[in-house]
C-alpha cells in the first residue's frame, strides 16, 4: 500500500511539473510575441509568434500572439499570417544522373541542379540532393618536374615510360590528357652563383653542361598525345641552383592561374603531379634577393611558356596556394623522395582536401605508382562546400550511402564507389538580415570539392517584409487610424504626434499626456492624484489604455488571468465565467476551475437509488469506492461478480439471440426497460474487458459470452459484447483431426527412438576402437606393459593322440 501511495505522489508531482512547465513555456512565447510593433518584428520575434491582418479584430488587443491565442481573441484564420506560409520549395531543374557523354563533353554527378526556396528567420528549410561519382570521368594531369641537375636520372626514367603511362592512365579513365612543365629556382644570387661561367652553365662544378637556370618553364599544353609528351620530356635539359630549395610554388602558382595557356578542361577532374627531391621557397625568401613585391596571383607566362616577371614578384604563400586551389579545384600530388616525405606531409596537413603525398624512388621508377594512388585516393573521396554568406547559416548531414546508421554532421565521405548515390541533406536557416541589402535575392551555391561546373544552385528569396505588406498596398490617411496614420497590415501607423492604436490620442501638450496616464493608474483610497504605478506594471500604457502583459488582464492590468486546463478557462463557457483572476462558476458546478459537478445523478446506478451503492461517495459527479469495492457505482465487491450483471443480462440474451437468427421481440424496448438511456455494440473479444458472463444455449451449443458495462457521457450506459456465432462442433472432424494427430506423433517417436539407438551404438563402438589402438600403443612403447588377454598353443603331438 506504501508503494501504491508513493507511485501516486510521484505521478501527480510529474503530471504537476509537466503542467507549470507548459505553462511557463507558453508564458514565455507570448512575452516575445506582445509587444512587436509590426508583421515582420512579430514572425521574427519567436517560430510560434503570428500576426492577425483582421481589419474587425479588436484593436484593444495586440496582434502579435501565438495563433492559437489570436483565434480565441476572435481574429478571422483567414487573416492570420505565420511562420509556416513562408515555407516554400520548388526543384527547378533536376537532370537523372549518368556517367560521360563523349558527345556532349559532360557527366552528371550532382542532382538536382536547381532548386528555389523562400527562407524567413527562425524557419529553417532542408534541402536534400544526391552524389553519384561518373564512370571515366575526364582526367587533366599536369607533370610539373624539378629539373634540377639531382633529378636527371628522374627524368631519364620518365622518357622511357610512354607505353606504360598510357596503360597505367588507361586504367583510371577513358579520358585523360597530359601536359608537362618543369621548375628550377629564381636566378638571382644568393640562389644561384654570380660567376659568368657558372651563370651560362650552372653544371660547371659537375664538369657537365646544362641550360642556365629558370624558374619555371610550361613545356606541353595539355592534350591526349603521349607521344609529344615524351618528346617534350626528351627535349627538357637539366639545370642547377646553389641550394636544396626551389621554386615549386612559384610554379605551382602559374600551372593553377594560367587556364588559357596550360590547357585546362571545363568539366574535368584537375591533377597536378609535383616530382622534387627538394624543398620549396616560401613568402618571404624573396627578400634575400631584394623582391619585395607580394606575389599577385596572376598569370606571367610569355607565348614560349617562360615565366616572365620572376625577379618582380616574391615566392607565393601556402595560404595564396591554398585560395587558389580552392578556386580552380585542383588536386596536386607531391612525388617526393624519403628525405623530404616528412616535410611535404606536414605542408600537406595544411591542405588535406587538395593535396598527397607520396614516397619516390630515387630514379622515379614507381611515378605511375604514385600517380595511380594519388589519383583514387582523391576519386574515393568527395567533400561538399558552399559560398554561403555568414548571415546564412548551413549544415550538413549523410549517411554516407548507409555507412552511418543515421545521418551524420559532416560533409564529406569517403570511400566511395563509382556509380553508387550517396545522399547528402542541407539544413539552411537565416540568422540575420543582410546589412543594406541591394535585393532580397541570393543565389548559393553548393560544390564538391575537386569537381568543377557541378553544383546545387539555391535560389534563395530572404523574406523582409509580410506578404500583408509586399503585395497589399497601405491604406493612407486611413478612416481606420482616424485619418492621422497609415494603415498596414492590420496596424495603424501613426504620424508624427499621434499615438493609439487607432491614431487617437494627439500628443502635442503634455498637459494632455499627464492625463492619459493618470488614466492608467488605478484609483485608491486617499489617492486623488492617482500617483500609483501605470498599469499595475503590468502592461503598457498607450492613449490612456493600459495593454496587459501576457497573463494579466483588467482595466488597469491589476487582475490575474485564470488558468488554463488543457486549453480550457473555468472548464468552459458553460461552467463558469472568468472575473478577476478567479472563476464564477454557474450552478452545478464547483471547484476552482469550475469542472466539478455538483449532479449527483451520474453516482446512481441505473434504476437504483443509493448513491454509489451505498459503498462509496459522489465526487464531482463520480463515485469514490470503499476498499474491496470497484466499479462505476461501486457495485462490484473483489472476488464477486457485478450485482448489476444481471440487471443488463436480458437486454445482452435479446441482442446475442438476434445474432444467433433466434427471435427477440423488440430489442430497444427490453434493453429500455431494463437499463434506460443506453448503447450497446458488439467488439471483438481482444478488446473487451470482461466483468460479466451470459449462458447462452443454442439447439445442443452451449456458448458463453462475455460482456463488460460502463458510464458514458450524459449518464449513457455503454454495454459491450463478445462479437461471436455460437456454431456446433463438428465431432467426426475433430475426432479425425485427433487420432491423426495421434498416429503422426507416435511414428515420429519411434523415429527418434530409433535415431537416438543408431546414435548411440555408434559412440560406443568408437570409444572401443580407441581404447584398442591405445592398447597396441602401449604394447609397442612399453616393455613393462603386460596384455589381459592370455592366449595358449595347443602341442600338435597332443591334437594326433586324441588328448
Amino acid at each position: 500500500m506504501a508503494s501504491a501511495s508513493l507511485v501516486r505522489v510521484l505521478l501527480m508531482s510529474a503530471i504537476l511539473l509537466g503542467s507549470v512547465f507548459a505553462q511557463t513555456t507558453r508564458f514565455i512565447v507570448q512575452s516575445k510575441c506582445f509587444f512587436q510593433k509590426n508583421c515582420i518584428e512579430c514572425l521574427d520575434a519567436d517560430i510560434e509568434c503570428a500576426w492577425c491582418t483582421d481589419d474587425l479584430y479588436e484593436m484593444r488587443k495586440s496582434r502579435c500572439m501565438p495563433i492559437k491565442d489570436l483565434l480565441e481573441s476572435n481574429c478571422n484564420a483567414s487573416k492570420i499570417e505565420t511562420n509556416d506560409d513562408y515555407f516554400f520549395m520548388e526543384t527547378i531543374n533536376s537532370e537523372p544522373h549518368r556517367d560521360f557523354d563523349a558527345r556532349k563533353l559532360e557527366a552528371v554527378q550532382i542532382s538536382p541542379q536547381k532548386i528555389q526556396l523562400r527562407l524567413g528567420k527562425l524557419a529553417s528549410q532542408t534541402i536534400s540532393f544526391t552524389y553519384k561519382p561518373a564512370n571515366n570521368y575526364p582526367l587533366d594531369l599536369y607533370y610539373l618536374m624539378d629539373l634540377t641537375w639531382s633529378m636527371r636520372d628522374d627524368k631519364a626514367t620518365l622518357e622511357n615510360m610512354g607505353s606504360q603511362l598510357v596503360l597505367a592512365l588507361a586504367n583510371l579513365t577513358a579520358n585523360y590528357r597530359l601536359g608537362f612543365g618543369s621548375f628550377a629556382d629564381k636566378p638571382a644570387v644568393p640562389f644561384i652563383q654570380s660567376e659568368p661561367h657558372r651563370l651560362e652553365n650552372p653544371c660547371y662544378s659537375e664538369n657537365d653542361q646544362c641550360e642556365p637556370t629558370y624558374v619555371f618553364r610550361h613545356r606541353l599544353k595539355i592534350t591526349r598525345d603521349i607521344d609529344r609528351f615524351i618528346a617534350q620530356v626528351k627535349a627538357s635539359n637539366v639545370t642547377g641552383n646553389v641550394d636544396n630549395l626551389e621554386a615549386g610554388l612559384d610554379a605551382l602558382m602559374q600551372v593553377l592561374v594560367c587556364d588559357q595557356k596550360i590547357g585546362w578542361g571545363s568539366n574535368t577532374r584537375k591533377i597536378v603531379v609535383v616530382a622534387t627531391d627538394g624543398w620549396m621557397h616560401m613568402a618571404g625568401d624573396g627578400l634575400l634577393a631584394g623582391i619585395v613585391e607580394q606575389n599577385d596571383k596572376q598569370c606571367h607566362l610569355d607565348d614560349a611558356g617562360n615565366l616572365v616577371d620572376a625577379l618582380k614578384y616574391d615566392y607565393p604563400s601556402l595560404e595564396q596556394i591554398w585560395r587558389v586551389l580552392l578556386r580552380s579545384k585542383t588536386a596536386v600530388i607531391f612525388a617526393v623522395t624519403e628525405a623530404q616525405q616528412s616535410y611535404y606531409q606536414r605542408l600537406s596537413e595544411l591542405m588535406p582536401e587538395f593535396t598527397s603525398v607520396g614516397r619516390l624512388q630515387d630514379d622515379s621508377s614507381n611515378i605511375l605508382q604514385l600517380v595511380n594512388e594519388g589519383y583514387r585516393e582523391f576519386v574515393k573521396r568527395v567533400a561538399f562546400t558552399d559560398n554561403a554568406p555568414a548571415y546564412l547559416q548551413l549544415r550538413y548531414t549523410t549517411d554516407c550511402g548507409g555507412l552511418y546508421r543515421e545521418p551524420q554532421p559532416i560533409n564529406r565521405c569517403d570511400n566511395i564507389a563509382i556509380g553508387r548515390e550517396y545522399k547528402f541533406h542541407v539544413e539552411l536557416r537565416l540568422l540575420e538580415y543582410p546589412e543594406n541589402p541591394v535585393s532580397n535575392k541570393l543565389t548559393v551555391r553548393i560544390e564538391e570539392t575537386l569537381i568543377s561546373n557541378e553544383a546545387v544552385e539555391l535560389e534563395i528569396e530572404l523574406r523582409n517584409t509580410c506578404d500583408c505588406e509586399a503585395f497589399k498596398k497601405p491604406l493612407e490617411l486611413s478612416e481606420l487610424c482616424n485619418f492621422n496614420g497609415d494603415y498596414v497590415c492590420g496596424l495603424c501607423q501613426c504620424y508624427a504626434g499621434w499615438i493609439g492604436k487607432t491614431c487617437e490620442c494627439n500628443l502635442q501638450n503634455s498637459q494632455d499626456r499627464k492625463e492619459l496616464f493618470e488614466q492608467c493608474v488605478a484609483p485608491s483610497d486617499g489617492d486623488e492624484l492617482r500617483t500609483g504605478p501605470i498599469c499595475s506594471d503590468r502592461g503598457e500604457c498607450i492613449c490612456g489604455q493600459c495593454f496587459c502583459n501576457p497573463g494579466y488582464e483588467g482595466d488597469h492590468c491589476e487582475c490575474n488571468e485564470c488558468s488554463r486546463i488543457d486549453g480550457v478557462i473555468c472548464g468552459g463557457p458553460d461552467h463558469g465565467v472568468c472575473s478577476c483572476g478567479s472563476c464564477s462558476c454557474y450552478d452545478s458546478w464547483t471547484g476552482e476551475n469550475c469542472d466539478c459537478s455538483t449532479d449527483i445523478g451520474g453516482c446512481k446506478a441505473p434504476l437504483h437509488d443509493d448513491i454509489c451503492s451505498g459503498h462509496g461517495t459522489c465526487n464531482c459527479g463520480r463515485c469514490s469506492c470503499d476498499e474491496s469495492f470497484f466499479g462505476p457505482f461501486c457495485e462490484t465487491k473483489d472476488g464477486e461478480q457485478s450485482a448489476l450483471c444481471s440487471s443488463y443480462e436480458d437486454c445482452v440474451r435479446c441482442a446475442v439471440n438476434r445474432k444467433n437468427d433466434l427471435p427477440c421481440d423488440d430489442l430497444e424496448t427490453v434493453c429500455h426497460e431494463k437499463i434506460g438511456y443506453h448503447r450497446l455494440k458488439f467488439i471483438p473479444m481482444d478488446q473487451i474487458s470482461s466483468n460479466c458472463t451470459l449462458r447462452f444455449s443454442k439447439e445442443e451449443n452451449v456458448c458463453d459470452y462475455k460482456f463488460s458495462y460502463e458510464l458514458g457521457e450524459n449518464r449513457q450506459i455503454l454495454l459491450k459484447v463478445q462479437d461471436f456465432e455460437c456454431k456446433s462442433v463438428n465431432l467426426l472432424a475433430a475426432g479425425l483431426s485427433i487420432a491423426t494427430a495421434v498416429i503422426v506423433g507416435g511414428l515420429l517417436f519411434l523415429i527418434c527412438c530409433r535415431v537416438k539407438l543408431m546414435y548411440d551404438d555408434q559412440k560406443m563402438f568408437a570409444k572401443f576402437e580407441k581404447e584398442r589402438a591405445q592398447q597396441t600403443l602401449y604394447q609397442e612403447q612399453s616393455p613393462l606393459y603386460k596384455s589381459p588377454i592370455t592366449e595358449f598353443q595347443v602341442p600338435a603331438e597332443m591334437e594326433t593322440s586324441g588328448l
